[in-house]
């Protein structure tokens, strides 16, 4: 069952500006050698799940072919003490990332423009290379 954010309880709130905010998570996905497999990665959150565009091949892809359950881990903060963890299942879209583009692009490129113009990653370019999108969906919120 998907986790629902109540936004008048203070860490919910806090976790949803943050996932909102934050460039950079870990992904947690089960290899078929049965450890965990964690790789940094962008994410747009959207409508109660985060995006991940990837390219293909990867072993996050792979992984999620053979198990569906996941976490999503962001730093802790300057402080150390905003731990922020959602486990939960993906699936891959079957729609393209040159598809969700047209729904996101803007949302991304407002988020990672920076990073993607020194990548010399145009939308279309990122969306063409990491054609994977995958969809997390939250199940459990682990936070303080």
């Amino acid at each position: 069952m998907a986790f629902t954010f109540d936004p008048a309880n203070e860490v919910h709130a806090r976790a949803l500006a943050r996932l909102g905010s934050e460039q950079v998570a870990w992904f947690g996905t089960i290899g078929r050698d049965g450890y965990p497999h964690a790789v940094p990665i962008w994410f747009l959150w959207r409508d109660g799940k985060a995006l991940i565009l990837s390219e293909p091949q990867t072993a996050k892809v792979r992984n999620l072919r053979e198990n569906d359950r996941v976490m999503l881990h962001l730093e802790a903060g300057v402080d150390g003490e905003q731990l922020l963890v959602l486990r939960g299942t993906a699936a891959i879209s079957p729609d393209p990332a040159t598809a969700w583009a047209q729904r996101i692009g803007e949302e991304y490129t407002a988020k990672y423009g920076e990073w993607m113009q020194r990548l010399k990653l145009p939308m279309a370019t990122m969306a063409e290379r990491y054609r994977v999108v995958i969809e997390v969906t939250p199940h459990k919120l682990i936070a303080w």
